[in-house]
């Protein structure tokens, strides 16, 4: 649901397109998918940023924003060195992308024509401005079937759980004391970070339906935070994980809401005992994942209560 990518400095550079304008064509083109669909990789503990940061002179107004944007919305992740020494070309960023990426895996490294044909041994390495040609932009898809299993589910959204600021995970019944959603547990560990995620769990008031819905409020309503701190406090509390959860009057979709991504989970974070059963996972639109925090956001609609686990 989310990739990774590496960027040489050199697309920045307008110098190095045919005309400024080029330059500017082509980084609009890939703006939104940056901004929306990927971690850029912050080589060498974050010393990429900071070349980057530092000659600012040297860059395309557009590249300046587009690089402003991906610092300020969270999308570098910082990598660990690989080469012997920071590079200082181009091309040596090239090479440092590539050795990252035989120790974990990019999904492109974008550079320019010039230095994508010195290091075109690379399948990996591909050009910004013959970008729609290669496989990832053509395997690009805003959605996901996947095993309706929690191992499936931490595949997946691997990159979103372990490097998102804050993750919303809405699920109407879920519960830690019903065997479906006893590894769910799962999701929030691989979760940890410093500094810490912001964890949230979403659900309804109720469970049952009809004659037979027991509605946990009032004086049922320690029942409720009892089954989730039975259920999770000890094992939360020695990963140094802090989760809240938030009981609404009603809920009806299952979403997981993070600041990189919002993704629409067709069948909530529940497992399935059968193998041959999928959930599809559906990306959202920017505006669409705004608009299902706004919907979860106390000050907007206040929630009947809220309690914290451990």
């Amino acid at each position: 649901m989310l990739d990774e990518v590496a960027l040489t400095p050199d697309i920045f550079d307008d110098r190095l397109y045919s005309s400024q304008d080029a330059c500017d064509i082509h980084l609009r083109y890939v703006r939104e998918p940056l901004l929306q669909e990927v971690l850029v990789r912050d080589m060498r503990d974050g010393d990429w940023s900071a070349y980057i940061g530092g000659v600012t002179g040297r860059w395309h107004p557009k590249g300046r924003e587009l690089f402003r944007k991906l610092a300020t919305q969270g999308r570098l992740r910082s990598f660990q060195p690989v080469g012997p020494v920071s590079p200082i070309l181009d091309d040596g960023w090239c090479d440092e992308a590539i050795a990252t990426s035989g120790m974990e895996p990019l999904a492109i490294i974008l550079s320019t024509i010039e230095v994508a044909k010195r290091h075109a041994a690379s399948p990996v390495v591909h050009s910004i401005e013959t970008v729609t040609n290669s496989m990832w932009w053509k395997g690009r898809s805003p959605s996901k079937r996947i095993v309706r299993n929690i191992t499936a589910f931490r595949q997946a959204l691997r990159l979103v759980l372990a490097n998102s600021n804050s993750l919303m995970f809405i699920d109407p019944h879920l519960d830690p004391t019903i065997g479906r959603y006893a590894n769910f547990i799962q999701l929030l560990l691989a979760a940890r970070r410093t500094p810490a995620t912001r964890l949230e769990v979403h659900r309804c008031c109720y469970e049952g339906s009809g004659n037979n819905r027991t509605l946990f409020v009032g004086a049922r309503r320690p029942e409720l935070v009892k089954r989730f701190q039975d259920s999770w406090a000890t094992e939360l509390r020695n990963a140094g994980v802090s989760v809240s959860v938030f009981v609404w009057p009603e809920i009806h979709d299952r979403f997981l809401i993070s600041n990189l991504m919002g993704v629409n989970v067709s069948n909530g974070f529940d497992e399935s005992g059968d193998a041959n059963e999928r959930v599809m996972l559906t990306r959202l639109s920017r505006n669409d994942s705004d608009e299902v925090q706004r919907q979860h956001d106390l000050a907007v609609r206040p929630p009947h209560y809220v309690f914290q686990v451990p």
